[in-house]
């Protein structure tokens, strides 16, 4: 078992856009007290800059127990028998999404996501794209079998959100849910509210 009492929760950040909800996720989950092992892709790397977020890896890595990047296959993480709760690829490249519908361990992401998937883990997939065609309907169908949950990058707007932040917020709390861990970070849905 993880040395945290709530156990280790691993998050993939690829190159799809969107790096800002992957960062989000690794804050929320050390602030819920999660120990974070993250996997930076060389993609995000280059999605960062293009977006004009150079710093993410910093805030990753303040909010990580450990980053690993893409081409560390070797890490403890990349076997089936280190203890984690879940993990979460946030935000999921197409390229991602097919080599995990495929079975395909190139690299420390995918890997990891196959070994989750393996040992019946919770895993949640953000996709961040638009739109999709058959081929990424099938592989996201596909994940799903295998027992792992896509969740779309897609706000919903019943929660009012005023700022970019609480869009990330929302999107990040879904993942989070699907990982089955409690938060706080959007407004349920009730009805009957003004």
């Amino acid at each position: 078992m993880a040395g945290n009492a709530k156990g280790r929760i691993v998050v993939g950040i690829t190159g799809a856009s969107g790096i800002q909800f992957g960062v989000r996720a690794t804050g929320a989950l050390s602030a819920l007290g999660y120990e974070v092992h993250t996997i930076i892709s060389d993609a995000a790397r280059k999605t960062a800059s293009a977006e004009g977020f150079a710093d993410f890896e910093a805030q990753a890595r303040k909010n990580s127990e450990r980053v690993y990047l893409e081409d560390d296959i070797g890490a403890d993480i990349s076997s089936s028998s280190y203890d984690v709760r879940g993990m979460v690829v946030i935000p999921c490249s197409i390229k991602t999404l097919g080599e995990i519908a495929s079975g395909i361990a190139s690299n420390l992401i995918s890997r990891s996501a196959l070994n989750t998937l393996r040992m019946r883990k919770r895993l949640a997939i953000v996709l961040r794209e638009s739109p999709l065609g058959m081929i990424e309907l099938e592989n996201a169908l596909r994940i799903t079998r295998a027992g792992g949950i896509i969740v779309p990058a897609s706000p919903g707007f019943y929660t009012h959100p005023e700022t970019v932040d609480d869009i990330i917020d929302f999107v990040v709390g879904k993942a989070l849910d699907a990982l089955e861990i409690d938060n706080e970070l959007y407004r349920r849905w009730r009805t009957g509210r003004k």
